[in-house]
């Protein structure tokens, strides 16, 4: 059932046997999972159904160095998260990823690929993708050979997209009807007790911006707020007087990483008709697949690189009415509706001859296809762990009266090198082919400003890292925080490392880990 704060007289107390607090992507997956496990739950969500600025500013942070723009924009305060607007990309990390690497500073996951891979398929059916994995097979359902790309090199990955991605509305249903779940929403998770010996949780003080006050008293607590926000609820908790809760060797809010991304090449090519057929979108039964190109495991340790991934990306002119009817549906996709979509269906119809073939392409095809493309090259790269990147507490307060986030993010040279290595193995590769030419961006060649021309892609990750010691991280492998007994955090704050890929879909794989985690518990159940 759904509830509000706002609307609670009095200063209720919940008693439950799992408190989740958030409810985006890892939250609802928890939820969902030990729905039929006979356990009371109660979600915390610090907004409501609708966007509200209020409720939005209480992600306000100061940012110092580096330019994160995400820490504005790609984060949602509301009832089902950032999924509520994400693109809905499910991809996987790849093995190494998980590997101790010699040349990558704080690398290494305490737990196997191999067990991550027995929750991927889960986690992809959980975003109703389909149940190919992410290479080969997806070349059969699209009935056509790629360019024989030197797979010892870079090769070829798809990006899944979840037909829904909203899992507020996908899973929002079975959430209303759980007589054992409750939302409350306008929840704003204030303290954090512990009992006097400083390892077992106690009470959760509640507050919403209206004044209202609750209590939870839970046998587990699961954090599922972002990296960002799950970094400044530790270090706001100053119980143990060592600078946060889990803080005691002073790693709550370092390692922030993201995704850097940036503009490495254009290509050059006579035909850009037969590079939309390898490279851009596909559609199939109802599926949306995005082409990247990895580069290969034997290239990262040959070049002592950082895993990354390129994207050949086709850009409509500045003036095409395409363009604008396409960033006029994705507006109102994302809920932003206004004259634009008119203005830009008017305009296209006044240039029908240059907008049929995108309609028939994907009608007919299944096929993304952008007239008269320049035609470049993005590409994402791994951040390297670096301990001076990283969540403080600002001396600002926001409207709760809690310190705001200080972001301080940084790459190290690694980045660099890792661009500059990888955009030449692909310009390489297309000439061998004779698929176009690379003409790298100046800013490659190093120098001081090559940082200002890579931005970040809003994927918060890093700052509670998982660990087999405390003294490497802030939670232990199955997630629970280092010395309390029945604290666990979710989501991407406890990776370690990044990978190229997205992490929606390991979010939601670590979530359902924990399930099962959690539901084998004995003591989370009631009456042991």
């Amino acid at each position: 059932m759904i509830q509000n704060l706002d609307q609670s007289p009095g200063q209720p107390q919940f008693e439950c046997d799992l408190c989740i607090v958030g409810s985006g992507a890892a939250g609802i997956t928890l939820a969902v999972e030990l729905l039929d496990a006979g356990l009371k739950i109660v979600m915390l969500e610090s907004g409501g159904v609708l966007d509200e600025p209020p409720t939005q500013a209480l992600y306000d942070a100061v940012v110092e160095g580096h330019a994160f723009p995400g820490v504005h924009e790609g984060r949602l305060r509301t009832y089902g998260g950032s999924t509520t607007r994400w693109g809905g990309s499910g991809i996987p990390l790849d093995p190494i990823d998980f590997e101790k690497r010699d040349w990558v500073a704080e690398s290494g996951w305490p737990i196997a690929h191999e067990e991550m891979r027995n929750y991927y398929p889960r986690a992809s059916a959980f975003l109703a993708t389909d149940v190919l994995n992410f290479d080969t097979d997806v070349f059969s359902l699209l009935r056509f050979e790629p360019p024989a790309l030197d797979r010892e090199r870079v090769g070829y990955r798809f990006e899944k997209f979840a037909p829904r991605p909203s899992l507020r509305d996908v899973y929002g249903a079975r959430l209303r009807a759980a007589a054992d779940l409750v939302v409350l929403l306008h929840a704003n998770l204030t303290r954090i007790e512990l009992t006097s010996t400083l390892d077992h949780v106690s009470y959760l003080h509640v507050r919403s911006l209206a004044g209202n006050v609750a209590t939870v008293r839970a046998r587990r607590v699961v954090i599922c707020t972002g990296a960002i926000e799950t970094a400044r609820i530790l270090l706001s908790n100053d119980a143990q007087q060592q600078g946060g809760i889990g803080n005691s060797r002073g790693l709550v809010g370092r390692y922030l990483q993201d995704h850097p991304v940036a503009r490495v090449a254009t290509i050059r090519t006579s035909d850009p008709n037969r590079l939309q057929h390898f490279f851009n979108t596909f559609y199939r039964g109802g599926q949306k697949y995005a082409v990247r190109h990895p580069a290969s495991a034997q290239l990262q340790r040959r070049e002592r690189i950082l895993n990354a991934a390129g994207i050949v990306k086709f850009d409509a002119p500045a003036d095409s009415p395409y363009r604008d009817l396409k960033e006029a549906v994705l507006a109102a996709k994302r809920g932003r509706i206004g004259f634009g979509l008119p203005r830009a269906m008017l305009r296209a119809a006044v240039h029908a001859p240059s907008i049929l073939r995108p309609v028939y392409a994907y009608t007919f095809r299944g096929r993304a296809y952008t007239p008269a493309p320049s035609v470049w090259l993005a590409m994402t790269t791994e951040q390297e762990p670096n301990p001076q990147s990283r969540v403080t507490l600002a001396d600002e307060t926001d409207a709760l009266g809690i310190r705001k986030s200080c972001i301080n993010w940084r790459m190290t040279d690694l980045t660099l090198k890792t661009i500059a290595v990888y955009t030449r193995a692909m310009a390489q590769e297309f000439e061998r082919l004779g698929l176009g030419t690379l003409n790298p961006e100046p800013w490659l060649n190093g120098g001081s400003d090559w940082r200002g021309a890579i931005g970040d892609q809003y994927h918060h990750m890093g700052t509670a890292r998982m660990s087999e010691s405390p003294e490497r991280g802030v939670v232990d492998p199955h997630c629970r925080v280092h010395g309390i007994d029945n604290l666990y955090l979710a989501g991407s704050a406890v990776f370690p490392t990044s990978g190229q890929a997205g992490p929606t879909l390991t979010i939601i794989a670590l979530a359902m880990r924990l399930a099962d985690d959690l539901r084998e518990s004995s003591a989370l159940h009631c009456g042991t």
